[in-house]
């Protein structure tokens, strides 16, 4: 049995060395980032795409995004996204960040929790007016990686990565501020913490309605209300991304799937999967394999 995957895999594909440091980083283009399947994924590391030139649209945390280059979109773990389309022609260079290597940089960062906080509620940073400044980031970290005999090169890759968190906070000093929350965005942000804490057992709107004290009618008009769309689509998006993960990269029976991911028994499992994506787990599986 291979091993369970409920996250995409960045770090376990095939990247050129010259292209990686280890599991703490990697440089990859557009061609072997963007994956458009329509399928949403969990984020486990911290992404930074810079789309350079072209357009892309993308879902994260239940909201749509349609972004047009120069602008950076920065994943971070726990996210829940889904690609779309992308412009033909479309370039982007992307750096992706293991959790490990995140939470070290941003340890020495005062600003840790206020640029995870403004990350988390959006992701998009617009780039114009620093395009050149970016070529430069992205040129100088791509020949350092590529300097393999260097003892420094993690180091130094570390703080340059920390450095573009700065720069582009102070860039963006509008970011930081603290802007109160709306009623409804105040909610849909709670929800969306207790659905990823809870996905595996509690699949009702009505539960976590009751866990926040509103009624469901409530907090569906709360979430809607902040991304236009229905509650029940962030916690399907949740179950869904790992039964589909366990599906396609795992050698777990589909009632072992149904066991792990809480299901009272297969059945159940099997017309909750079709429900949400018209196809069985079987079919599913056939079709990806």
């Amino acid at each position: 049995m291979r091993g369970r995957l409920h996250k995409r895999d960045h770090f376990g594909q095939q990247v050129d060395e010259n292209h990686r440091i280890g599991n703490d980083m990697l440089l990859m283009d557009a061609e072997s980032f963007w994956v458009v399947d329509d399928e949403p994924f969990i984020a486990d590391a911290t992404t930074a795409i810079f789309i350079n030139h072209g357009t892309v649209d993308v879902s994260v945390n239940m909201k749509d995004y349609h972004i047009k280059g120069p602008c950076m979109i920065i994943y971070m773990e726990g996210m829940v996204v889904r690609q779309g389309p992308i412009g033909h022609g479309t370039g982007m260079d992307v750096i992706v960040i293991s959790k490990q290597l995140t939470d070290n940089i941003l340890s020495e960062s005062n600003m840790y929790g206020q640029l995870r906080s403004q990350i988390m509620r959006d992701p998009v940073f617009p780039l114009t007016g620093q395009s050149k400044v970016t070529i430069a980031f992205n040129y100088l970290l791509w020949n350092m990686v590529q300097m393999k005999e260097s003892p420094y090169r993690l180091e130094a890759a570390r703080h340059m990565t920390l450095t573009l968190f700065y720069g582009f906070a102070l860039s963006h000093p509008d970011r930081l501020k603290e802007k109160p929350l709306s009623r409804s965005e105040n909610i849909t942000e709670k929800f969306y913490q207790l659905v990823k804490e809870n996905y595996k057992t509690e699949r009702t709107v009505a539960y976590y309605a009751d866990r926040l004290c509103i009624t469901s009618k409530y907090l569906s008009q709360s979430v809607r209300e902040a991304t236009g769309k229905p509650a029940l689509e962030l916690i399907d998006d949740f179950v869904i991304a790992e039964s589909k993960a366990l599906l396609r990269s795992t050698d777990l029976t589909v009632e072992q799937i149904s066991d792990s991911m809480g299901f009272m028994n297969q059945s159940l499992f099997g017309k909750y999967f079709k429900r949400v994506t018209g196809m069985s787990p079987r079919h599913y599986r056939d079709g990806n394999r």
